[in-house]
């Protein structure tokens, strides 16, 4: 896919020199990581693309870096580590009982997980040494069926225990429930297909049409002639309840060359579950940041054209949109949130965001102008929470579909700091903002929304200066309740451990009530992942909230991330 001449004409140079270095370093990067042979002269090429991929990803800016998904930043250091000859980049002998296919790992994970969660991811699959990182994940729920898809640094390492690049690799999990999420069977990696050039990089998304129909949308690059780079959103299918999946197919091919995909998402409308709407940024060389949505109407085997639901590429004040979720009205209607990066203002280090909302009819034919629904004041010392973290404040979308009045009702969350700005001299901006959770509330199909506020508020019992609430996940059960759950530091007065908690209102967001996850709260420590190694203490880049998509069930289900011993792995709550 490529840009028209004409429109290219028109984007601004800003966007164009912050672009160059990523798309530069993913071409690099996809050539090292999915050559088809395994052969000395691609090793030898493998090597050289590596240095150079090395020696541009060096050069990218913090401001850059900082917006590349979770999967790409990880494939960043695993090459710095190659080439520059670090430590062991990993001992997988530890972990070879475990390195074998999906179709073979069938351990129930019976025992509940720490904190009285439960155990989504494996851990006995990671090195007792050297543990691999789950995170980022997302749930999706169809009666009996429960099935979480989440990116797992040791899928990497089990489906290229040699790391000779010449083999399918897949850098993304799944575990399956038969029980309603009572327990979970790992299957060590979502497969990446046969074909030798596959890589499926990360941003996971899970649906659901059927107790026995999944859909999971990843980030694929393939590399179908041996020269040219595809990338471009994914999707696999499972029809025994995530069981065994299809190898993936691309949904939108890019040119790896001079374009690049990232934050997909995916939403089945509910009056057609064949119908499917799948959103992502598209980066291109001329400089070009475009949210676009592609849809089907015969559950997920084609895809339309690309559209363009928001494009920056005149506006010369606009960094970058990203960070889109969609989801679909119970009449069909579908629904956009993301957020814009403005550049910043001269001499600052960083500037407000904006998040906007996009509507549209069944079938995506047109879409509304973008609605600004907030100004956000990013957390954090401006470039990272406290510990160090790295964590965005992405908007994340839900659409009241109950058979009660508030029926239709819309819903957004994000991390917002504006209530809570103190002056820090260590800070690059002087100052450090302490995030909450808000939510915005639409009752007029998103003509227009109502800010709602800080969901929780700072207990009045906290004695510290402050505490980070972050990465909100929402969504709205058969009975019109509404759940927010996200990372919380309010148990501890140094605004460092974390635990996990959701608000929930029963009464459409006048008053909420919270509850707390699990029974511990955990330090975030430096990674002993070999693939994270000089790594910010990240520790998911979203983890989605779910419920019965058939609205048969009552409640939620969510999973998240719990660190034990600098080993982060996925857990969930039922609630």
């Amino acid at each position: 896919m490529h840009v028209n001449a004409s429109a290219a004409s028109v984007c601004v140079s800003v966007a164009v020199n912050r672009l160059l270095p990523v798309l530069a370093i993913a071409g690099l990067l996809f050539s090292a990581a999915t050559s088809t042979a395994q052969t000395p002269a691609n090793t030898r090429n493998n090597a050289v693309a590596l240095k150079k991929f090395v020696a541009a990803a060096n050069k990218l800016s913090p401001e850059v870096r900082q917006h590349l998904s979770r999967g790409m930043q990880q494939y960043l250091r695993y090459a710095n580590s190659v080439v520059n000859a670090a430590a062991p980049t990993t001992n997988f002998a530890t972990a070879a009982p475990h390195s074998a296919t999906p179709a073979s790992r069938h351990a129930l994970l019976s025992a509940p997980g720490p904190g009285g969660s439960i155990q989504v991811s494996d851990r006995s699959l990671d090195p007792s040494t050297q543990g691999y990182t789950q995170n980022t994940s997302s749930s999706a729920w169809c009666g009996k069926s429960v099935v979480v898809g989440y990116e797992d640094s040791g899928a990497f390492l089990r489906t290229d225990p040699t790391q000779g690049f010449g083999v399918p690799i897949s850098q993304v999990g799944v575990s399956y429930s038969t029980n309603a999420g009572k327990t979970f069977t790992d299957l060590g990696f979502l497969t990446p297909g046969t074909f030798s050039a596959n890589a499926l990089i990360g941003d996971p998304v899970v649906t659901c049409t059927s107790p026995t129909n999944f859909q999971y949308v990843s980030i694929l690059n393939t590399t179908p002639d041996g020269f040219n780079f595809l990338i471009g959103p994914s999707i696999s299918f499972s029809t025994d309840a995530g069981k065994t999946w299809s190898a993936p197919r691309q949904v939108v091919s890019l040119d790896g060359n001079t374009e690049l995909a990232d934050k997909p998402s995916l939403a089945v409308d509910p009056t057609n579950p064949r119908r499917m709407y799948l959103t992502y940024t598209h980066f291109s060389f001329f400089g070009c940041i475009n949210i676009e949505l592609v849809h089907s109407t015969d559950a997920g085997n084609t895809w339309s054209a690309p559209a363009t639901v928001n494009s920056d590429c005149n506006n010369s004040q606009i960094l970058m949109d990203t960070g889109s979720n969609v989801a679909v009205s119970p009449g069909g209607k579908v629904y956009l949130a993301y957020e814009s990066f403005p550049i910043p203002p001269d001499g600052a280090s960083f500037g407000n965001h904006q998040i906007f909302f996009v509507r549209a009819p069944q079938g995506a034919a047109s879409f509304s102008p973008p609605l600004k629904i907030a100004d956000v004041v990013p957390g954090g010392n401006g470039v990272y929470l406290s510990g160090p973290l790295q964590a965005n404040d992405y908007p994340q979308l839900a659409v009241d579909r109950s058979a009660r009045p508030s029926r239709g009702a819309i819903y957004v969350t994000w991390a917002d700091a504006r209530n809570h700005v103190v002056p820090d001299n260590n800070a690059p901006s002087g100052a450090y903002a302490y995030p909450d959770v808000f939510v915005a509330k639409s009752t007029n199909l998103g003509l227009s929304f109502k800010t709602l506020g800080a969901i929780s508020p700072t207990p009045r019992d906290f004695r510290g200066i402050g505490r980070d609430q972050f990465l909100p996940a929402i969504a709205v059960n058969n009975d019109a309740v509404v759940a927010v759950c996200y990372y919380d530091r309010r148990n501890d007065r140094a605004n460092l451990r974390v635990d996990r908690y959701c608000s929930v209102s029963e009464d459409q967001g006048k008053l909420w009530k919270d509850l707390q996850m699990s029974n511990l709260d955990w330090l975030p420590s430096a990674n002993v992942d070999p693939l994270k190694a000089g790594a910010q203490f990240d520790i998911s880049e979203y983890d989605a909230l779910a419920t019965d998509f058939l609205l048969h069930a009552d409640g939620f289900f969510g999973s998240f991330v719990i660190e034990l011993g600098s080993n982060q792995n996925v857990v969930a709550k039922k609630f």
